[in-house]
């Protein structure tokens, strides 16, 4: 294992010495993008190519063409690469990564391709499994920077479709976790949510260079979502007490705590209603339609699955407070999510479950309340509590408004992303 990464870096060295050379001082900056999504809906993937073209690099995109979509396309100055993929052998794929590696051998023939067109001077891989594919399909020469969007062996061990029977069997989720150490390996720089992640990290795995770890949070650009134009009867309240949750819903995103929240508040407060945005997880739909069947909650939800991001701030300036209610485990505890400062900055106070990096965000800031996860009672008396102080909850949005447009906002938090494709060259 080390002695991979000694190579590793000692090959990426030479590259860049090479490139010098070759081009009389002259590091070219072009950086190959590779994800196993669609990057055009991509949040935290286009910020951070949003940020890293402003600085002057050159951004080349590979990803699949799941629904058709052209093969190659400029937008929004960038190039997307694309190669033709179905979303349904991509899922099967997947499923099989730890049984038969036909996912990875995919990704590192198309990587190569990739890189004999573009020329990347760096490869910047989104998630932990996408390492081995980019250091493989770079031929251990171009430098890796890995992209650590969650804790990915906590979270492939929280989907339900890889833990039941018989799909267990043939995705062997904990396989992740021994293999975590090799695929951190095949990185030259790792990028992470929370330094409190880079810490657990360097802690189980102590020959990696705390130096190479740096932090990226999912902060918003304001520019982007302060232009996006309000829409003031996209949601009417109608006298409601409006709860608003954005993203993937299922059991451990701690909608079903919701549901119970609901239950208990509807005698007390006639006027809570629960607004959801987002898909149900496949495996999680049945259990969903059985909650909404309820004679309370079917009058106290509305689920939209899906809408533009673009929508997102009048969806949140119709609402009165805004939920990030999840389990706390280890997944969750590797950083913050999107939406949670996106609220933030349409100053609405937070209810959030009690993990670790929520609560230093929601305390730290006191912009909002925190409930013990999976504790509907608790959920329910923190609802209660903003709903007879209002004073109280203008107070909360303002001072979260204010913590994101001065510390958490692409244009703050992408200097990180800068100074580590600067230390390439340094």
């Amino acid at each position: 294992m080390q002695f991979r990464v000694r190579n590793q870096r000692a090959g990426c060295q030479e590259y860049i010495e090479m490139k010098e050379t070759m081009q009389k001082g002259f590091v070219k900056k072009r950086i190959g993008v590779i994800l196993d999504a669609e990057f055009t809906i991509d949040i935290r993937v286009l910020n951070e190519v949003n940020y890293l073209k402003s600085a002057g690099y050159e951004i080349h995109i590979l990803c699949p063409a799941f629904d058709g979509q052209a093969l190659r396309e400029e937008f929004q100055g960038v190039t997307i690469h694309r190669f033709r993929l179905s979303r349904t052998l991509k899922n099967k794929l997947f499923g099989l990564m730890n049984t038969v590696p036909f996912y990875e051998w995919l990704w590192i023939r198309e990587i190569r391709k990739f890189v004999q067109v573009v020329s990347p001077d760096y490869l910047h891989a989104h998630d932990l499994f996408m390492s081995k594919s980019a250091y493989k399909g770079g031929s251990g020469i171009i430098p890796v920077v890995l992209d650590l969007h969650e804790n990915f062996p906590a979270a492939v061990q929280a989907f339900v479709w890889s833990t039941r029977f018989p799909h267990r069997l043939l995705s062997r989720p904990a396989d992740w976790r021994r293999k975590e150490h090799e695929y951190l390996s095949y990185a030259s720089r790792i990028i992470v949510l929370k330094n409190s992640f880079k810490e657990s990290l360097t802690r189980l795995y102590p020959d990696l260079n705390p130096a190479n770890l740096y932090e990226y949070p999912n902060v918003p650009d304001l520019e982007q979502m302060r232009n996006f134009a309000i829409k003031a009867d996209i949601f009417p309240k109608d006298g409601r007490f409006v709860l608003f949750y954005f993203g993937g819903i299922g059991a451990r995103r701690g909608i079903f705590t919701c549901f119970e929240a609901i239950k208990i508040l509807s005698g007390q407060i006639p006027s809570v209603h629960l607004l959801l945005i987002g898909p149900v997880d496949g495996h999680e739909q049945a259990i969903f339609r059985e909650y909404l069947t309820d004679p309370v909650l079917k009058e106290k939800v509305t689920h939209y699955e899906w809408k533009e991001l673009s929508d997102f701030p009048s969806y949140t300036l119709a609402s009165d407070v805004c939920l990030s209610p999840i389990i706390k485990d280890d997944q969750h505890e590797s950083g913050v999510a999107n939406k949670v400062f996106q609220y933030m900055l349409f100053a609405r106070p937070l209810i959030v479950s009690d993990c670790a990096p929520q609560i230093e965000i929601v305390e730290g800031n006191r912009c909002g309340l925190v409930f013990q996860n999976r504790n509907a009672a608790d959920l329910a008396e923190k609802i209660s509590i903003l709903y007879h102080n209002p004073e109280l909850r203008a107070e909360m949005g303002e001072r979260g408004k204010q913590a994101v447009l001065e510390k958490y906002n692409l244009e703050i938090c992408g200097k990180q992303l800068e100074l580590l494709y600067q230390s390439f060259v340094k």
